[in-house]
């Protein structure tokens, strides 16, 4: 009976930290979950064994102790690309670099058709630099990561690329799913479960087998502070 007690205690506490959390922000270190109006944005490291962040933002509800975030298009920093003239005609020449623009290593390039059958692939070197030669059926440069934003780049002949990538996992348009728990008023703990939920008939059913499925794995909750933003007196 007691046990009962402790887990609805947890659930009244976690509805009311949803229900009150219209503005407001949870940190520890590089991680951080905001809540404004009826939307969430997240930037959290460690949960798909990533040093970098796994980043989204959308509206978000409600589930028992389960937060379900609707991500849509990432209004922060992602990989970018710019296409210049190049003198060669034969091959394409491409270049991968950071948001400080260093070259990037080990940076998967992609020359592919339209339909995204790959043609030719590469990885960078220590330059960033990789050449592609030239091909009739070539119509996109994809390039990738484990840990950075992808990014499609439209081929055209006679051009060369330079590719900014950005360093995060960015995650747009699917249904994350986070467990939620209070702490104290001041903290709450977090658990990511998937950053793409499919959604069946009975969805507090498939959540609980997929929090299920995840704990098996031991994995570690993340404990955020909220952090008060100083009030700033309007002249």
């Amino acid at each position: 009976m007691r046990k009962y007690l402790l887990l609805l205690c947890n659930l009244i506490l976690t509805v009311g930290l949803l229900a009150q959390q219209k503005d407001a922000t949870y940190k520890n270190g590089n991680d951080s979950l905001a809540f404004t109006g009826d939307k969430a944005f997240f930037s959290i490291t460690g949960f798909a064994g990533l040093s970098t962040a796994q980043v989204g933002e959308g509206s978000y509800e409600q589930l028992e102790h389960f937060m379900l975030v609707k991500t849509v298009d990432y209004s922060g920093p992602k990989s970018a690309w710019q296409a210049t003239d190049s003198s060669r005609k034969d091959s394409c020449f491409v270049k991968v670099v950071g948001s400080h623009n260093y070259p990037i290593r080990n940076i998967l390039v992609e020359a592919c058709t339209d339909t995204d059958k790959v043609l030719e692939a590469k990885v960078t070197g220590d330059n960033g630099e990789i050449w592609f030669r030239e091909n009739d059926k070539l119509e996109k440069i994809k390039v990738s990561a484990l840990g950075y934003d992808a990014v499609s780049a439209d081929y055209t002949t006679g051009k060369q690329y330079l590719i900014t990538m950005t360093e995060h996992d960015i995650i747009e348009n699917s249904t994350v799913v986070f467990t939620i728990r209070t702490i104290d008023d001041e903290t709450i703990s977090l658990l990511l479960l998937t950053d793409n939920f499919k959604e069946g008939k009975n969805r507090l059913s498939d959540l609980e087998k997929l929090e299920k499925k995840i704990r098996k794995r031991n994995p570690l909750e993340k404990r955020m502070k909220k952090v008060y933003v100083p009030y700033v007196r309007k002249i």
